[in-house]
């Protein structure tokens, strides 16, 4: 405290005490270059050089705004250890390479080519147009600064330079950049519920992070009661007693108090059943509130965690309402998700129950009769629910079987069955 009330020298002294500095030290090098050898004199003016250099460079960094840099790009998010069901830290945060300065993509609606339900530009990525009268999510995305719409951006920049990607030498080259170029799912299926004349409706999303995602949920569909689910907000403290030891990332939201205030914010653990269902009965099954339509799990990319959302949620959205899983990609932590626990639902969606097909068995029998649709692009995945009404199944049955994230155990996966 007594180090903050001294006076602190202004920023001209400061570069007049640097730059004398500097310059004392280039006198004394100036000095000894009659005692040296050509090679030694090589070296020292090397050096001067680099001096100068580092002088003119502390110059203008003085006078500089450091760039903005979006929290979504720093990866602070604990992981599991895949030994045991404890996390741990990722370590300090850190910008690769990818989160340096590239050339960015300058979007326009016009000049493109019609292809299928959207269009192609002339740098050509894909986007679907939105309908008369939908907002357009790339836009929204673009302004908020989330990582779902990054990817058409930051490819250029590695095309041209794979150092500068996230996953450099990525067979895809949209796997390369940091980002996701979720738009164009987002624009198809949720375009409709970003209508000015759309009825209003529940939105739920899990981790919300820093908000960057939130904040465009919550521009997109003007007529959502949002909410959204957080664990990092809840009291610090050893995770070992139920508290949170990394850091809050959700404060950094300049509308973080709002949300917290507005009964929008809720903390704690997505992963819980206990505490999704006190969400749910305390605060948003409210008898004025509208029907819930719409749950997004963009939290821990752990597929345990991914499939607890389903199971949980699916069940309590209304008919017709979508439930998105983002982040699917190859990665350890969620991995299980594609190759143990879709191809087990994928199954469970074209079931027919046949008598005479005696191999034939449901896999996820809570979820099958809820299920219409099942709608994938790179990462992410969304499933539709169908025309029976919502349920709220119980605790026990809120939570995902054995089977799910281990498909040989599903009858149908054994030998000799389908």
């Amino acid at each position: 405290q007594q180090q903050k009330n001294q006076p602190q020298p202004s920023p001209r002294s400061q570069r007049w005490e640097h730059d004398s500095m500097m310059n004392r030290g280039l006198n004394k090098q100036l000095t000894m270059v009659s005692n040296i050898n050509l090679t030694q004199i090589l070296l020292l003016a090397n050096l001067i050089v680099m001096s100068i250099i580092a002088v003119n460079f502390s110059k203008s960094a003085s006078n500089s705004i450091q760039p903005t840099v979006h929290m979504e790009e720093v990866s602070l998010l604990p992981r599991r250890d895949e030994t045991s069901n404890n996390f741990q830290t990722r370590g300090q945060p850190r910008l690769g390479a990818d989160h340096q300065t590239m050339p960015s993509y300058n979007y326009s609606s016009t000049n493109r080519t019609p292809a299928g339900i959207g269009s192609t530009d002339a740098a050509g990525f894909y986007f679907v147009d939105p309908k008369e009268g939908e907002r357009d999510f790339y836009k929204v995305g673009r302004t908020t600064g989330t990582d779902k719409v990054q990817a058409p951006t930051r490819l250029p920049g590695c095309l041209q330079d794979d150092k500068k990607c996230t996953r450099p030498n990525c067979t895809r080259p949209e796997c390369r950049p940091w980002g996701h170029h979720y738009d164009t799912i987002y624009q198809q299926r949720l375009g409709p519920y970003s209508r000015d004349d759309v009825e209003p409706f529940q939105f739920l999303e899990v981790g919300f992070f820093n908000g960057g995602g939130y904040d465009t949920y919550r521009s997109f569909l003007p007529k959502a009661e949002c909410h959204s689910i957080e664990i990092a907000c809840i009291e610090p403290g050893p995770r070992s007693e139920g508290k949170w030891p990394w850091g809050n990332f959700a404060a950094v939201n300049s509308r973080y108090q709002q949300y917290l205030d507005e009964n929008r914010l809720h903390c704690g653990d997505g992963n819980d059943v206990a505490f999704l269902e006190s969400v749910w009965k305390n605060e948003m099954k409210r008898p004025d509130a509208p029907p819930l339509k719409i749950v997004v799990d963009d939290g821990a990319h752990i597929a345990e965690h991914m499939v607890q959302t389903i199971f949980f949620w699916l069940p309590r959205i209304q008919p017709r309402g979508l439930l998105i899983v983002e982040d699917i990609q190859p990665i350890s932590e969620a991995s299980a998700f594609t190759t143990q626990f879709l191809p087990q639902l994928m199954k469970d969606l074209h079931y027919c129950g046949d008598p005479k097909q005696a191999k034939d068995h449901l896999c996820f029998p809570t979820l099958f009769p809820l299920l219409a649709s099942i709608h994938c692009e790179m990462h992410i995945c969304i499933l539709e629910r169908n025309d029976h009404p919502a349920r709220e199944p119980s605790l026990e049955e809120s939570k995902p079987p054995k089977n799910a994230l281990d498909l040989k155990q599903c009858k149908s996966s054994l030998p000799g069955h389908w």
